[in-house]
């Protein structure tokens, strides 16, 4: 089973993933690819120091990217690397995991044995974690196997139409129709994630192939349900979660920009922490039952002569990041 980490620009985030890797998985003989999207070489050369057997991918716009970040325009491209993303796995095992640069495992997980249930429950989508919310995992349990649940989906229709009319057509009026007759509920939409996940997971291989295969420029998460709903339409296969969820995400920084301040930036943010982090590689490596302390950044924040707006903004950042996952019923 092979493993893909989809990585920019946050490599004090992929350096704890990565050491994660080497301290849960037993019995993984696959290959680690790093799909990087514009992280300077410089880290990447100390990533690949660190952890040589690791294979590293980069985007078409790699370059243009990883300039920008070193001379800190921050121009970046509006397309996102879909097509590179969907390209490199088509030569991967049948099944491979799928993560991103600031996820880390926290438990010991057999590889082999994932691999095994997969293939004998012919799953389509195994999670290994869902940010504790319990709505995006299937509650009705139909079989346990050697700490893996697999579950029948409780979605409102298996009908792509149904999806297609009820969830992504939209409109105040429509929505407010649909809402009156109890067709549309929040709840039932998140259904529907039961079957689908971004990074965090085991796929199919052609499972994962179906769902990003239109998604070329933007990731449009309504398509990419849409997509999986198609598949589970189409073909006999399961849904599974680990009973433990084996891994964690962070929450102390982004990849791109999602709030502005009149004083900090998430990308100025990044930077200097990859810079920390290239000084003091170890630095992001410990307490993995948690995420990244925030004493320490603020530590890290104040030797780089930052002042208390930028501080406070961060902070303010990081608790409106995390309102929006709670909003949905995620546990943080």
């Amino acid at each position: 089973m092979d493993i893909i980490i989809k990585s920019f620009n946050r490599v004090y985030y992929l350096d704890r993933c990565l050491h994660s890797i080497f301290l849960y998985l037993q019995n993984f003989k696959g290959e680690i690819y790093i799909l990087d999207d514009g992280s300077p070489q410089i880290y990447l050369d100390k990533i690949q120091l660190k952890f040589p057997g690791i294979v590293i991918l980069k985007s078409p716009n790699y370059e243009e990217k990883s300039k920008a970040i070193l001379d800190k325009t921050f121009n970046f491209p509006s397309t996102i690397p879909s097509k590179f993303w969907y390209e490199s796995v088509l030569d991967l095992s049948d099944y491979f995991m799928v993560l991103e640069d600031d996820m880390w495992f926290t438990e010991n997980c057999d590889v082999s044995e994932l691999n095994d249930i997969c293939k004998n429950e012919n799953l389509a989508l195994l999670k290994l974690f869902w940010v504790s919310n319990p709505k995006t995992v299937g509650s009705n349990i139909v079989k346990r196997n050697r700490g893996i649940e697999v579950y029948n989906p409780d979605l409102k229709s298996r009908s792509p139409k149904f999806f297609k009319y009820i969830y992504m057509k939209y409109n105040p009026i429509w929505r407010g129709i649909l809402s009156l007759f109890r067709l549309y509920t929040k709840e039932s939409e998140l259904q529907y994630y039961t079957i689908y996940s971004v990074a965090g997971a085991v796929f199919k291989k052609d499972y994962y192939l179906s769902i990003w295969d239109d998604a070329y420029a933007i990731v449009d998460e309504k398509q990419q349900l849409l997509n999986a709903v198609q598949y589970y339409n189409k073909f006999n296969v399961a849904f599974a979660k680990v009973n433990k969820e084996v891994l964690k995400t962070g929450f102390m920084s982004s990849a791109t920009l999602k709030y502005h301040y009149p004083d900090f930036s998430i990308l100025d943010f990044n930077c200097m922490l990859n810079e920390y982090w290239l000084r003091n590689d170890n630095a992001f490596n410990n307490n993995l039952s948690l995420d990244l302390d925030t004493n320490e950044i603020i530590n890290i924040l104040h030797s780089y002569d930052k002042p208390e707006a930028y501080i406070l903004q961060w902070l303010d950042w990081v608790n409106s990041f995390k309102a929006q996952f709670r909003k949905i019923g995620c546990n943080i």
